[in-house]
């Protein structure tokens, strides 16, 4: 009976990693998992010896809080690769790829799934990679160059772009997504703001709905002081008529349920000023960086509530915004099989 550690620190990284573990028991019941595991993971079968939900952090000053839950998970996660068979991390490179590293010198497959992005900032994360994996499965088509010569790494596709929509019901009124993300941090940052978007819509739209997906890592009470209804998936908002979201995945999952979309996005002021001397691209939302052009409308940093409604405002009745193209190159419907397939190539 093999057994697999398999670690995740974001709602997002949680999500996929816990679509790779079903394929895998679908086509290995005999598999058995353990790791950090978010409520995703924990719902596939994953025995938690880390909570995922503990980990998750963005920025630089942001990522302090966690370290002392950083270090516990990886002294616990460490213990876990003895007798494994194989080490899947997802996601969260700054903390995961050194559980990766240390699988790598215990004589462990290393697997990273999501690889670090250094094509936006930091190329120099792509030497230090190639001791760290066996394998890094990357999401996007672009990205298997940037390491070439340095580590096995494959383009396996984004599930993103395979999104499908949820049924919900359709009433008539003006309707805006409003996904803040699902970091507890950078939701606190960015829901007033979104609020206030909210509140200038309804000024034009008074009749206007409000559709809000909650991910498991966040309280009701972040999401408080809007009429809003709360989802459980970013699937669930594809009757919006247009959507207010954070920079991340979310931005792919909307495109593909055609649903026109502003980006906004806000971190700590001594994290900004360290991206503005490492960014490396001109945008951030990932339709933008795939395109290379602005798809999609960005408001960074300084965020005006009054400019994001204007944008948003626009969008209303309009559609095509993220080309059909763009989305069928990510391969989204077959990328987790694609996960699975290299998984077991090390078994």
């Amino acid at each position: 009976m093999a057994r697999i550690v398999v670690a995740a620190a974001e709602a997002s990284g949680d999500a996929l990693a816990a679509a790779v573990v079903r394929e895998l028991r679908d086509r290995r019941p005999d598999l058995r998992f353990s790791g950090a595991a978010g409520p995703h993971l924990r719902a596939a079968g994953v025995r938690a010896v880390a909570r995922a939900e503990d980990l998750s952090a963005v920025g630089l000053v942001e990522a302090i809080g966690v370290v002392p839950a950083a270090r516990r998970a990886l002294t616990a996660l460490e213990a876990e690769l003895h007798g494994s068979a194989a080490c899947l991390t997802v996601d969260a490179p700054s903390l995961l790829l050194r559980l990766a590293r240390r699988a790598r010198r215990a004589g462990v497959p290393a697997l990273h799934l999501v690889a670090p992005q250094v094509w936006a900032w930091r190329p120099g994360r792509a030497d230090r990679v190639a001791d760290t994996v066996d394998t890094l499965m990357c999401l996007l088509p672009f990205e298997p160059p940037l390491f070439e010569g340095r580590v096995r790494a494959i383009f396996v596709g984004h599930p993103a772009a395979a999104t499908a929509p949820i049924a919900t019901p359709i009433d008539g009124r003006p309707t805006f997504a409003l996904c803040p993300g699902s970091r507890p941090a950078e939701v606190r940052r960015l829901w007033p703001v979104f609020r206030e978007v909210a509140r200038a819509l309804r000024r034009r739209w008074p009749e206007s709905a409000f559709v809000v997906p909650r991910a498991p890592t966040l309280s009701p009470a972040l999401l408080g002081g809007l009429d809003a209804r709360l989802v459980d998936r970013v699937a669930a908002c594809a009757h919006a008529d247009a959507a207010l979201v954070a920079s991340g995945t979310a931005t792919l999952e909307l495109a593909a349920l055609d649903v026109p979309m502003v980006v906004a996005y806000q971190v700590h002021p001594l994290t900004a000023i360290a991206a503005r001397r490492w960014l490396r691209v001109p945008r951030v939302a990932l339709p933008n960086v795939l395109a290379g052009r602005a798809l999609v409308p960005e408001h960074l940093q300084d965020l005006d509530p009054a400019r994001i409604a204007a944008d948003l405002e626009r969008l209303v009745g309009t559609g095509d915004q993220v080309p059909r193209a763009l989305l069928a190159s990510l391969r989204g419907e077959g990328a987790v099989r694609a996960v699975a397939d290299e998984v077991l190539r090390w078994l």
